[in-house]
């Protein structure tokens, strides 16, 4: 009786007490260990140089370039305005004024080719109706004095036996007197001034309206050399002007050269006016009053280094930074004291020795890896 019982107890002991669940093939979740992560994708490291493998810079399209300390022209960077060029431009303005009238040819357009001497219109004067019915009396009384000094000199000459010669030539001089006092008069009352194209070149713009009606002094036209473009920037600093050697102007990713002309000696709103131009233009086109950036070169050379403005970012801190390729998959962020040099690239004060390879595209890129 005591073994049954004993028998009995262990079995509900052993019903009670959970058992272990074994899941079939396939169906195991989790018991084996996890398996680590390679750390093969672009992350920031704990220094602060990134990680970025080869076929991540590949899709990031990043370019680098080793740079050196060089013997590099100093820039200073200016504002500028483009200025009509006094010796390949021009302005056509009325002396009179009064209502335009185009040429057979019509009103000249913009961008349209025109040569020295060529008629671009007309300017017919306006006169107040007392003046003009003045001349036109004057004009009667002149005609009828002519005619008269006509009939004289025909007469004197039917009589030249018996007149002497020099009354015959007094009267054929009264004649040419009263005829060109009437030519003068009548070219006057229906006087019209030609506007005429003061050199060969490109009609940069036309304010000319048919009918429309101009005060003295009025410009019309402007003709330019496309070929020129002249810069006229401020200079505010104190102190003599530093000797440029040359500048440089942007017109989209193109940089052009300027060749530096002189300083004027006059101040104009608290600043000296630097003068540059090129006069061989490809391509480009500058309008007149357009204001830009000019990048004055100084002749002096200085030893620095060189690097495009795409190079330069800023860091969470503010800083600004370019970053440099330290091994073939990691890059390392250096801070850097720059400054402008020709518009491209920027000047290096301070953070690169040479011989390092920065990344001259993509830097944006790298900066917001995490």
């Amino acid at each position: 009786m005591l073994n049954k019982q004993v028998v009995l107890s262990i079995l509900a002991i052993s019903l009670l007490s959970p058992l272990p669940l074994i899941a079939g093939p396939g169906h195991d979740h989790g018991d084996e260990t996890p398996a680590t992560t390679t750390g093969d994708g672009p992350k920031r490291q704990a220094t602060g140089e990134v990680f970025l493998p080869k076929p991540a810079q590949r899709q990031l399209a990043l370019r680098t370039q080793v740079v050196n300390v060089q013997p590099l022209s100093k820039v200073i960077e200016m504002n500028g305005q483009v200025v009509l060029d006094p010796q390949s431009g021009g302005v056509v303005q009325t002396v009179l004024g009064g209502h335009f009238v185009p040429a057979s040819s019509g009103v000249p357009r913009l961008g349209e080719q025109v040569k020295k001497g060529q008629v671009l219109g007309y300017v017919h004067m306006h006169q107040a109706p007392l003046e003009r019915s003045s001349q036109q009396a004057q004009l009667a009384q002149l005609r009828s004095e002519l005619s008269l000094a006509t009939q004289r000199v025909e007469r004197l000459s039917q009589l030249a036996d018996t007149v002497p010669r020099k009354e015959i030539d007094a009267a054929k001089a009264q004649v040419q007197s009263i005829n060109g006092q009437v030519s003068a008069l009548s070219g006057g009352i229906s006087s019209r001034e030609e506007l005429r194209s003061p050199l060969t070149g490109t009609v940069a713009s036309a304010t000319a309206i048919t009918g429309k009606v101009y005060a003295e002094g009025d410009v019309l036209f402007e003709v330019v050399n496309p070929k020129v473009v002249r810069v006229e920037a401020s200079w505010f600093e104190s102190g003599a002007v530093p000797n440029f050697s040359s500048a440089s102007i942007r017109a989209g990713d193109k940089v052009l050269k300027l060749n530096y002309v002189g300083a004027s000696s006059s101040v104009k709103n608290q600043s000296l006016s630097l003068v540059f131009e090129s006069r061989d233009l490809a391509d480009v086109r500058f309008p007149t009053g357009q204001l830009l950036k000019v990048y004055g070169e100084l002749a002096n050379n200085i030893d620095g280094i060189a690097i495009p403005s795409a190079s330069v970012v800023k860091n969470s801190s503010n800083q600004t930074i370019i970053w440099v390729k330290k091994e073939p998959e990691i890059f390392e962020p250096k801070v850097v004291i720059t400054e402008p040099l020709n518009g491209v690239e920027v000047l290096v004060r301070s953070g690169l020795s040479g011989n390092e390879r920065v990344v001259i595209q993509g830097a944006t890129l790298i900066n917001q890896v995490r």
